[in-house]
């Protein structure tokens, strides 16, 4: 798989412009096989300047965002995504698949020389290149605050992504905008990575101001997530009051190329290696047999591409060029649930969830009677639902590990795996070998948090 950044300076220093290449030039790569990284030709260092240089650099991160976060149908097997391969080290899909990286994480036995793993984070890391210079374009060449605060919100998601499911010890190097050295960034904690994303949120809430009332509400939720990670919850309900249950941010997918196709839909329908789940591990959810809604899927008495597995497919995205919600105004409803949860207010967090249930022509449920204990259990069961095959699943369970106190055997799918040997006690994955270049590199900082 792709060593993007590996023993090699150069390709470091073009971070930012290989992954604006691959965009401009429709390239491809594989999640299993060695990507081959050349010096791009169709953008230079120099070119990535004024307006014209800033929407590259803006197209780039967005392309990568999606590529990253969904996954593509190009590449040998399609590319995964990190929303597929968090919801394998989480409850929500089984693999029904062979290719063996991808059963890591369905056993949470990620190795860093994964490479799966390895496309996914040089993609976000590229995303995130990208975006935090267009910020910095966009505010030097001034009156291009919409721009600057979408970008100033990639960045933010970045790191949100990375604390959510990379254990700690992530570093965050910078391609300087003349295709100089690469300034080598130092391991961040899950806490640092979580307070540079706020950080991030608020410059973009800034640039956004009273005008840009999508950029504003994508930032609130963003900084929201953030402090949720961090363990501020009433905090984070603050921040998300103002946003409409309506809004919402979509990653964006089509037909015109394999790249932009969603990889969700890619790895589960057309290539039937991602069935939903149902009590997995134990501890899991029963996202089948609740004949939720917000779940849907089928059973069309089909074989998974290992032809052993019982395949049973997802319907959320019913198409190559279904958008994946990225954050939404149910998600600032949920948040708001969580602290009303923290404040043993059974009535508020009722009455949020009833009405978010409504919308679903869902029953209300009776929440009067609970204890703190059982109000939470319920809560993120809801949010498990809203929230299903969006990329936070993995962050709230290890959030419920490391915030709430609870017991990751408890928590996450545990005990024997369904195709023999054990669930590993490992809840998030690794830094790749390939950040070994990086003479700031020291691998996962905290193994009790990995």
């Amino acid at each position: 798989m792709s060593t993007l950044l590996k023993n090699n300076n150069r390709i470091w220093r073009q971070l930012v412009i290989a992954g604006i290449t691959a965009i401009v030039a429709f390239g491809t790569y594989s999640c299993d096989d060695m990507v081959n990284v050349t010096d791009p030709d169709i953008v230079t260092p120099e070119s990535l300047s004024g307006q014209e240089g800033l929407e590259t650099l803006r197209a780039g991160s967005l392309g990568d965002l999606a590529v990253a976060m969904s996954g593509s149908a190009a590449g040998h097997g399609a590319t995964p995504g990190l929303v597929t391969m968090s919801a394998l080290m989480a409850d929500e899909y089984i693999y029904t698949g062979t290719f063996p990286t991808r059963r890591e994480a369905d056993t949470r036995n990620v190795q860093n020389t994964n490479g799966t793993m390895d496309g996914i984070y040089g993609n976000m890391h590229r995303a995130r290149a990208a975006a935090e210079r267009a910020a910095e374009l966009a505010a030097e060449i001034g009156g291009l605050t919409a721009i600057e605060s979408e970008m100033q919100n990639v960045a933010g998601y970045s790191y949100v992504m990375f604390a959510e499911t990379y254990c700690p010890g992530v570093p965050f190097s910078k391609a300087p905008a003349d295709g100089g050295d690469l300034e080598f960034g130092e391991p961040l904690t899950t806490e640092q990575m979580f307070t540079r994303a706020a950080d991030w949120f608020d410059e973009a809430l800034n640039s956004a101001g009273t005008a840009n009332t999508q950029m504003a509400n994508l930032a609130r939720i963003g900084k929201a997530r953030a402090l949720l990670g961090l363990g501020q919850i009433s905090d984070a309900a603050n921040i998300v009051q103002s946003v409409p249950t309506d809004f919402v941010y979509n990653i964006e997918h089509s037909d015109n190329s394999r790249r932009q196709e969603n990889g969700i839909y890619i790895m589960s329908t057309v290539r039937q290696q991602w069935s939903i789940a149902e009590g997995k591990g134990g501890n899991g959810l029963m996202f089948r047999s609740a004949n939720d809604p917000r779940t849907p899927w089928e059973d069309n008495d089909e074989i998974g591409q290992d032809d052993i597995t019982k395949y049973y497919n997802q319907l959320k995205y019913p198409s190559s060029s279904a958008p994946v919600v990225l954050a939404s105004g149910i998600e600032a409803r949920l948040i708001e649930a969580e602290a009303a949860v923290q404040a043993t207010d059974n009535q508020a967090v009722e009455d949020i969830h009833n009405n978010l249930r409504a919308l679903e022509g869902l029953p209300a449920d009776d929440l009067s009677g609970m204890d703190q204990d059982e109000l939470s259990e319920y809560h993120f069961k809801e949010r498990a639902f809203w929230l299903f095959s969006t990329g936070h699943r993995q962050g709230d369970l290890r959030r419920l590990v490391r915030v709430y106190g609870k017991d990751a055997a408890n928590v996450f799918p545990w005990g024997t795996y369904f195709k023999g040997g054990q669930y590993e006690p490992v809840l998030s994955f690794p830094v790749p070998q390939s950040e070994e270049n990086n003479p700031n590199f020291q691998g996962c900082l905290d193994e009790q948090d990995t």
